[in-house]
């Protein structure tokens, strides 16, 4: 095995591991410019696939490449956010001044230095993040990395992370990056939706009656709902679950059989 296939591999057991054995697609690539490998097209392509929403948290984006593919994919209808540290307004090479033109939400962190963060979430279900710097020189100059993390659950870790810095801590108030109820997809016949439908439906009562559950998590359990989430799956529902204290995934997923028998058979 090569090391690229073990990075991926490690990567792999140590995800499933973090999300409680929750299946997560993880790919590690690398810029060695020494022996010619890049990564920029492949985020290109990624940013192209984009349909519904893409945050950006980035120390250093002076790529003009990347820069048109977020503009084009903000053109096509998707929810674009940009976070960017303040070296981008002195940067004479800065990305900004072209995403702020086009109508994408830019905001700066101006303590200089401050955010180093180099993530994108895309579609709340891909994460990528790595050492490698959106600069035009990356490839040709810079060792670098990426990886592109294909699992919802820490999607949602890091899109809080994103919502915390820009709402939380610079006030902007993107009221895009939190999903109401309404645009939670709702296909008939889903046993995911009809799982989460049941959830939302069931009462203290309703809970106390799964194994596992007494009378202060039932109440717990119903005070908490409606139970959210945008791309449905039993991962995705365990994970909201989760935010209930006194929940373990264990239980999670007893309760989760218990309210929807059957349906994930």
């Amino acid at each position: 095995m090569n090391r690229y296939a073990s990075a991926t591999a490690l990567l792999v057991l140590f995800l499933a591991g973090a999300v409680g054995a929750v299946p997560c697609d993880v790919e590690a690539l690398f810029a060695s410019p020494l022996a010619g490998q890049t990564i920029e097209q492949r985020l290109v392509d990624e940013i192209d696939a984009a349909e519904e929403q893409i945050l950006i948290a980035m120390y250093s984006f002076t790529s003009d490449d990347l820069g048109a593919a977020v503009i084009r994919a903000h053109q096509r209808g998707v929810n674009v956010y940009v976070l960017l540290d303040e070296g981008q307004e002195t940067d004479e090479d800065r990305v900004s001044p072209s995403l702020v033109a086009a109508g994408i939400p830019t905001a700066v962190e101006h303590q200089s230095g401050v955010l180093h963060h180099r993530f994108v979430v895309i579609d709340r279900r891909i994460v990528i993040t790595g050492s490698y710097d959106w600069s035009d020189a990356a490839d040709a100059d810079d060792f670098g990395n990426v990886v592109i993390i294909d699992c919802a659950a820490i999607a949602a870790e890091y899109l809080d992370e994103f919502a915390y810095i820009a709402n939380d801590l610079m006030g902007l108030g993107w009221s895009g990056l939190t999903p109401s109820p309404t645009t939670v997809a709702t296909a008939a016949g889903d046993p995911c939706q009809e799982c989460l439908a049941r959830l939302n439906e069931s009462t203290e009562s309703d809970f106390a009656e799964c194994p596992g559950v007494d009378t202060h998590l039932a109440f717990r359990l119903e005070l908490y709902r409606p139970y959210d989430v945008y791309y449905c799956s039993q991962a995705a529902i365990e994970t909201v679950l989760l935010g209930v204290p006194g929940l373990d995934l264990t239980l999670a997923r007893d309760i989760i059989e218990c309210i929807c028998e059957g349906l994930f058979d």
